[in-house]
Parts: structure tokens; C-alpha cells; sequence
């Protein structure tokens, strides 16, 4: 493709024909995005502006609305200076029993069982560990920020306090985000 066509695609539209999924122009504050069907699941990726008084950032998210069979919940995000500061003061995470991982990442869960055997799948963790910074969780939010869930929908989630432009990026996080929802369903977690 030459160089000056492919600057004025879109990274949605791009990872839309790159995976088979839909783009979709994005209105107002909305950002364009990209919407994957997975087996019985719906993965959407966007950028999001997240507003705090007069301040703005731009974030990258990516959602897949979930139905939570037993209310499994967890959070891993990396480790920074602000939760190792946590940590010295008492914050507890969960240990999976992979050393590296757990140095680098902060887990939290309200089952333990459960998270470690979603992690002992190697591929998650190698994907999780590829991201330069890493945000998941089962969250009750629509698009982590927005309004409360109706109860029992639930959403998996990710974002980062950027805009990835990385094409490669963000088919490896579809790639973890198919893994991740395959094995909570084998865990009977999600419906």
C-alpha cells in the first residue's frame, strides 16, 4: 500500500479489513471504532476522551459485554509506582505462582481458584505480558466510564491512558480478549 493511502486509513477501518470486523465512523465526542464477533460474543475497540473538570485524556479501551454465571470478578493491571506504594501499605493481590508475572502485574480477584487457572494459560500470560501497560477487568460499567450496568451484565475490559496506533497492538489484544473470554466460558464462568 503506498505510504501516503495508508496514512489517511483509519487504525478502525484498518483493523476492521485486517480482521473481519466492522468499522464504524464515530459521531460528536465519539471515536470511529471496530467491532469483532467472536463465537457468541460481541469485542469493541475505540478510542475514548475521559474527562475530569477542564482536563481530557485520550484512552484506547477495548470492551466485550459478558453475562457473569458466578459473579467472578478480577482486575490485573502492571506494576507501577502508585501500587507498589499500595502494596507497602498493606494492598493484597493475588500470586498465581509464575514469579515474573507476578513481580510485574498486581491481581486482584474474588476468586483465587479462578484466576489462577485463567493464568495458567500460558498465551494470556505471554499476551498480557507483551502490552506496555495493561488495564483488565470484569467490570459493571458500560465502557469502563460510562453509566452503571443493568445487574447480572457485566463487561470484560482494557484500557490504556493512550491512543494505540499500533495495528499489531491491537490484534494482539483481540487475540488475548478471544483467549480470555474462550477460557472463562470452559471454566463456566460466563455464559
Amino acid at each position: 500500500m503506498p505510504n501516503n493511502l495508508k496514512n489517511k486509513i483509519n487504525i478502525w477501518q484498518e483493523l476492521a479489513e485486517e480482521t473481519n470486523g466492522t468499522f464504524k465512523e464515530g459521531y460528536s465526542w465519539r471515536s470511529d471504532s471496530n467491532t469483532i464477533n467472536y463465537k457468541n460474543w460481541t469485542i469493541v475497540s475505540d478510542h475514548y476522551r475521559l474527562w475530569s473538570g477542564k482536563h481530557s485524556s485520550q484512552m484506547t479501551r477495548v470492551i466485550a459485554p459478558i453475562t457473569l454465571k458466578d459473579n467472578f470478578k478480577f482486575e490485573i493491571y502492571r506494576e507501577g509506582f502508585v501500587r507498589k506504594i499500595e502494596k507497602l501499605f498493606g494492598a493484597q493481590d493475588i500470586e498465581i505462582g509464575y514469579p515474573d508475572f507476578d513481580k510485574a502485574f498486581t491481581i486482584k480477584s474474588n476468586n483465587e481458584s479462578k484466576i489462577k487457572t485463567l493464568l495458567r494459560n500460558k498465551e494470556i500470560r505471554n499476551l498480557i505480558s507483551s502490552q506496555t501497560e495493561v488495564n483488565i477487568q470484569i467490570s459493571n460499567y458500560q465502557g469502563i466510564w460510562e453509566k452503571e450496568l443493568p445487574e447480572n451484565e457485566f463487561e470484560l475490559s482494557y484500557f490504556i491512558d493512550d491512543e494505540i496506533k499500533d495495528i499489531e497492538t491491537l490484534k494482539s489484544l483481540l487475540e488475548l480478549f478471544k483467549l480470555i473470554l474462550d477460557d472463562l466460558y470452559r471454566m463456566n464462568a460466563i455464559c
